[in-house]
């Protein structure tokens, strides 16, 4: 299953929002979820320069961490991550979207 998380749009501050996603991300892989995609909006956001920072900084928890830009059948991670998935529907596949980051449990 890929869980889908809006951070970006419930108008807490980024601190906030990175409660909010340190909070899915560990219900998630107590549930067992294969991936969580973070919905952080553009970029050029705090809230998306603290979800990606913070990635970096938990490097080793995850399978992988997949920018939405490089969510896409050229991407080994993305190609991986989705063959565990029941359902592969997500219409953010293929669609170089820099608003959000997938994360591989």
């Amino acid at each position: 299953m890929l869980r889908t998380v809006d951070i970006a749009h419930a108008g807490q501050s980024s601190s906030e929002a990175l409660i909010l996603l340190e909070v899915a991300i560990s219900k998630a892989k107590e549930e067992g979820v294969v991936a969580v995609k973070i919905i952080h909006g553009l970029g050029s956001g705090s809230i998306a320069e603290k979800v990606r920072s913070w990635a970096q900084e938990q490097k080793g928890r995850f399978k992988a961490v997949i920018p939405g830009e490089d969510y896409n059948a050229f991407n080994k991670d993305a190609v991986n991550m989705r063959s565990e998935l029941s359902n592969k529907q997500d219409r953010d596949f293929n669609s170089r979207n820099p608003g959000v980051t997938i994360f591989w449990l």
